[in-house]
């Protein structure tokens, strides 16, 4: 559904669609089923940061600057939002890795994908992967910005997902506080990634990157700027394979507290959050099932399981999935 949703607006084939990765780069998981495409998810999600730059780009460019560090920095607004244009593809790269996907290796060839993937994953190969997003992010953003704006910036997509460690918090009678489960000292993971599954979302991306350029939904400058921020993201997940990561150390935990960091990271925040879940609202399938697991003829019984169903696996709908007719 996200690949139609984007073949809809685009008003034409998704350009990747004869190189389709899909089954080896999904976007969610459906009852520990993998499902959906995760180039999709990131394209929709650019395209939906794009329909909101009239509402954030002021704002947030506003934000970003207040402090002294960043006013000395001469950008623009339009020069500010390509930075954060790239928070569309940097906030689910840990979905990339085999930890997250958990499906079989066959050869180190380019079609290495020969045998079904095993797309039912076990508790213990499970990676919160917006960790792993938020530090690759900060590595990668570092490197052609700034260190300060890379770690707001890292900073609001490890927030994106804090209903994930909110259920941590609430489960756990020793656990008070959402920043304890997210930037945990205790916390050190590892991952590693397939140089096939690598490339195949690089080609794809940059396909559809190129496409949506062509529908003047991002000018060519946005453009050039997102597939360098890509390459170098590809990059950063092969070098730190393997290496023992740390969210306290990785993400400088001690700054979080600093208003300077934490009030343009809040705000950037909530606007991937909801660029996100918009984008996300493309998988109609999978909410219009939902919907109909209710038991409408219990009318007093909807709002406990509405409570229910969100608080089990924190469901959100958007409006991407929405006909404009509609609106």
């Amino acid at each position: 559904m996200e690949c139609k949703t984007l073949l809809e607006i685009l008003g034409e084939t998704p350009a990747c669609h004869d190189t389709c990765s899909a089954a080896y780069t999904p976007s969610y998981r459906d009852d520990s089923i993998f499902k959906g495409c995760l180039i999709a998810h990131v394209a929709l999600t650019l395209i939906e940061m794009q329909r909101m730059a009239f509402c954030f780009k002021v704002p947030l460019y506003k934000i970003f600057t207040a402090s002294r560090v960043e006013k000395d920095i001469k950008q623009t607004e339009d020069d500010f939002w390509d930075i954060l244009l790239t928070t569309s593809f940097l906030h689910d790269v840990g979905k990339l890795t085999d930890q997250y996907v958990s499906y079989i290796y066959v050869s180190e060839t380019y079609n290495l994908y020969k045998k079904p993937m095993d797309r039912h994953i076990t508790a213990e190969k499970r990676v919160k992967h917006h960790q792993i997003s938020a530090i690759i992010a900060r590595k990668t953003l570092r490197k052609i910005f700034d260190d300060h704006i890379a770690l707001k910036t890292a900073y609001a997509i490890l927030f994106h997902h804090e209903a994930i460690d909110w259920k941590t918090v609430e489960q756990s009678v020793l656990l008070s506080s959402y920043l304890q489960v997210a930037l945990s000292p205790l916390s050190r993971f590892s991952y590693n990634i397939s140089c096939d599954r690598l490339s195949s979302f690089k080609r794809n991306l940059c396909k559809i990157l190129d496409q949506i350029r062509q529908k003047n939904i991002i000018t060519r400058l946005q453009c050039s700027f997102l597939i360098k921020t890509l390459n170098c993201t590809v990059y950063e997940l092969m070098h730190n394979q393997g290496v023992t990561l740390n969210a306290d150390q990785d993400l400088n935990a001690e700054k979080i507290r600093e208003p300077k960091y934490i009030m343009p990271s809040l705000a950037l925040y909530r606007f991937i959050y909801l660029a996100d879940n918009r984008a996300a609202s493309a998988r109609s399938e999978y909410w219009s099932r939902l919907v109909q697991q209710m038991d409408w003829n219990e009318l007093d019984d909807i709002a406990q399981q509405i409570q229910k169903c969100l608080t089990r696996r924190y469901y959100y709908i958007g409006l991407a999935a929405i006909p404009k007719e509609l609106f």
